[in-house]
């Protein structure tokens, strides 16, 4: 019985043994290839990234780098900053508000008012002007003035004309065109 458990005690030590040479052989190359993954690494996608991750986490090897940064949260979820989102609704005075939290109170006050009720009744199904449709008030006169002013007379009294249609354009919204 001796003589068996020896033999196979030798057997197992020369199994470990080769198993030894293997390992060592392995971790003389694994620098190698960790040198060459590195100069690869900026050609290779974020799936094939998160592969090689995979594949080196799974090795095992403790004296290499990190095989995932996570990256930590500047904030909660709850309180997160999205950054600026451009205005959806603005009014005729110039006023703008994204559409998200709660009606600005200038916009409540617009659409209650005559100049509101028009607009709603001749825009069914909208809440207020978009953004899009209608330039506030200071850009479209002056451009309206302009125009005016190299079309028409050179007299004083046209100016006067002027302003008053520069006004009428500007409080009337564009009204998009209904598709069937």
């Amino acid at each position: 019985m001796a003589l068996t458990t020896l033999k196979s005690l030798d057997a197992e030590i020369k199994q470990l043994e080769a198993q030894k040479k293997l390992v060592e052989k392995r971790d003389s190359e694994v620098p190698q290839a960790l040198a060459v993954l590195q100069k690869y690494s900026r050609v290779l996608t974020a799936a094939q990234r998160r592969q090689l991750a995979k594949l080196v986490g799974s090795a095992g090897d403790a004296d290499a780098a990190p095989a995932r940064v996570t990256k930590t949260s500047k904030s909660s979820v709850k309180g997160r900053s999205l950054g600026k989102v451009a205005p959806k609704y603005r009014l005729p005075t110039g006023e703008t508000w994204t559409g998200r939290g709660l009606t600005p109170k200038i916009f409540t006050a617009w659409a209650k008012s005559a100049e509101g009720k028009a607009w709603s009744a001749a825009n069914v199904g909208e809440k207020y002007p978009a953004a899009s449709s209608v330039k506030p008030q200071a850009r479209v006169g002056k451009a309206v003035l302009k125009r005016a002013r190299k079309l028409g007379p050179k007299s004083k009294g046209a100016s006067a004309p002027a302003k008053k249609s520069a006004k009428k354009i500007v409080r009337r919204p564009v009204r998009k065109a209904k598709s069937s």
